[in-house]
């Protein structure tokens, strides 16, 4: 994954997390779609977590497909691993999301020190 589309990828998670957060401010009080946002319907509950699942599988088979290391495996690997134990652990897509990726960012000097 290059640079480039790494910040493309954030700028989209942040776009849609913030559009999520301000359409409540923006719709009427008495608005259908204020209701159903609001409600407990499956569709709406899950929508953080299938955000989370979509951007990991398109973040990991482009650069496991492109170079399949063991660092770049190991790096996914630890990022992966991060995310849903701290899911798991706090129930936050967003504090998942920010784990994984200091994960991942960790894990890759620590990959090329021990394969070294």
């Amino acid at each position: 994954m290059t640079d480039r589309s790494l910040f493309i990828a954030i700028a989209a998670m942040a776009g849609v997390t913030a559009f999520s957060r301000v359409l409540p401010f923006l719709l009427a009080p008495d608005s259908r779609l204020l209701r159903l946002l609001s409600g407990d319907h499956p569709a709406i509950r899950i929508a953080g977590p299938a955000l989370l699942v979509g951007l990991a599988v398109a973040s990991l088979a482009g650069p496991s497909i492109e170079s399949p290391s063991w660092q770049t495996l190991l790096s996914y690997a630890a990022g992966a691993v991060a995310t849903a134990v701290v899911l798991r652990w706090r129930q936050s897509v967003g504090l998942a999301v920010v784990a994984g990726i200091v994960a991942f960012g960790l894990a890759g000097p620590a990959t090329r020190w021990l394969l070294s």
